[in-house]
């Protein structure tokens, strides 16, 4: 199987490129390629401070990523183009992660439209707009509603993003920035890793309407590993992992789910997993549960890499 996980925070915990290849925290590219090929979306991530710093540790960490290609181009390659893609999914052996840039939070592109473009040219492809602080973007669901909803300027952001081809992410979003992202968006868009509201009620979640709404879109939602978004009793098992993909699934359709695990950007996780190595559990439950061999190939890998397939080669829908 192709495996394919929208969100991971590793960049922001390891001090050095070679870190990737083997460590003991959630993700490494040696585990990542034990099952299968696979396809990891590094965040770019960076807490405290001010949003300057913030933006400084983010380019950092894209720097170390493209080091780590430089000194280990078997292991690993950046994915910019629909050729690239194409060229990962025809793959069956599992010999290099292929990789994608995403920013968590807008703060890495200040107040510039330009700079979002020097950032696309640089790899970056999937924007989530917030993490847990408002920016000059949007509000965020731990924010201070700053703007209601989107700033004039992230109005733009999200009109550029899309012609650009760089997909919107809504986790971490306000209800209200959530909302006037549907509203304008011309594009599919995601949360990358958020889970259902109505079975686990953090606000970090996303209500059924949100996740209908994404569907539409032809935007995927990523399952978050997160033991405080799966259960409400914070203390998650590996079934409750199980019950957000079926419930999603149930109410969109499995073709709109897929994995966002934000390894290394979660403190612990559920009973039964202990990192990327495990992911293989994943499917092969849904596969004892009478999940078609396809569904699972999908919710696996398939549907996100499809989804950004159609994004890299221009197509809305």
């Amino acid at each position: 199987m192709h495996f394919f996980d929208a969100h991971c925070d590793i960049l922001s915990v390891i001090n050095t490129p070679g870190e990737l290849l083997s460590n003991k925290r959630h993700w490494d590219i040696k585990r990542a390629l034990s099952n299968g090929p696979f396809f990891q979306v590094f965040s770019l991530f960076a807490q405290g401070g001010n949003p300057l710093t913030r933006k400084k540790k983010m380019e950092d960490q894209l720097k170390m990523v493209r080091h780590a290609e430089s000194l280990h181009p078997d292991r690993l390659k950046m994915v910019k183009s629909r050729e690239d893609l194409n060229d990962w999914l025809n793959k069956k052996d599992g010999n290099q992660v292929r990789y994608m840039i995403e920013s968590e939070g807008a703060e890495i592109i200040g107040e510039s439209l330009s700079e979002l473009d020097r950032l696309y040219d640089e790899g970056l492809r999937i924007l989530t707009l917030s993490w847990n602080y408002d920016n000059a973007v949007c509000d965020s669901v731990a924010g201070n509603n700053t703007h209601n909803g989107l700033s004039r300027f992230g109005r733009k952001v999200v009109e550029r993003a899309e012609s650009l081809g760089i997909i919107i992410d809504v986790s971490h979003c306000s209800d209200k920035t959530f909302s006037d992202v549907e509203e304008m968006a011309k594009k599919p868009f995601i949360a990358s890793h958020s889970n259902s509201r109505t079975l686990c009620q953090h606000r970090r979640n996303l209500t059924d309407d949100q996740i209908i709404s994404i569907a539409k879109s032809g935007g995927i939602i990523g399952i978050n590993l997160f033991p405080r978004f799966l259960a409400n009793s914070g203390n998650a098992r590996f079934v409750d992992i199980i019950k957000h993909i079926e419930y999603i699934s149930a109410l969109v359709g499995a073709s709109n789910v897929g994995f966002g695990f934000d390894f290394d950007g979660i403190e612990n996780t559920p009973e039964g997993i202990r990192g990327v190595e495990d992911t293989i559990k994943i499917a092969e439950a849904l596969l004892k549960l009478n999940y078609s061999e396809v569904s699972v190939k999908g919710i696996v890998g398939f549907n996100f890499a499809e989804l950004m397939r159609r994004i890299l080669s221009g197509c809305d829908k």
